[in-house]
């Protein structure tokens, strides 16, 4: 059996070449993207399209994507874009600023809450120094020495006097 081979000819056979040549490029394409090469701690070389595992030491990562490589966001080409940009950056101002207001709210309570505690504290001392004073107890001091002097009437009435000053101004 005899098979006759036929030439081809005319403009798609002649173009055939170049479409096999362009179908090989894009094939090709997926394995033209960003590798990684580094070395493991055993010793062995890796190639990923994905960084190095966290950890890996700066002097064995022996190959990085180049920039052409690493895919980069498209930029904006119109006014339109520059205005969605211009919305966008005042959003997050805002943004931003409504977090420093929540954060100094946020401020002025604890203060307030811890000067309530202070004066709750004055208040609660204030009250038992009265009752102390009120109790009809000898009542003792210290002096500047560190002895022990109790406390006449005149000095007495003067400690009271100040208790219910602290009262008056913690209390309410």
């Amino acid at each position: 059996m005899r098979i006759a081979l036929r030439r081809l000819s005319g403009p798609v056979p002649q173009a055939l070449p170049i479409l096999l040549g362009l179908a090989a490029l894009l094939c090709l394409a997926p394995v033209a993207q960003a590798q990684w090469k580094w070395r493991s701690q055993s010793g062995v070389l890796q190639y990923s399209d994905q960084p190095p595992p966290p950890g890996t030491p700066a002097r064995s990562i022996l190959a990085r994507p180049t920039p052409s490589s690493v895919e980069q966001p498209a930029a904006p080409a119109s006014g339109a874009s520059a205005a969605a940009r211009v919305r966008a950056g005042l959003a997050k101002a805002k943004e931003q600023q409504e977090q420093q207001r929540k954060a100094q709210e946020q401020a002025h309570q604890l203060q307030a809450q811890v000067q309530a505690q202070q004066r709750a504290q004055v208040c609660e001392q204030a009250r038992q120094q009265l009752q102390l004073l009120d109790s009809g107890r000898r009542v003792r001091q210290a002096g500047p020495n560190g002895e022990l002097n109790y406390l006449d009437s005149a000095q007495i009435q003067a400690q009271r006097a100040q208790a219910q000053a602290a009262m008056q101004a913690a209390c309410y």
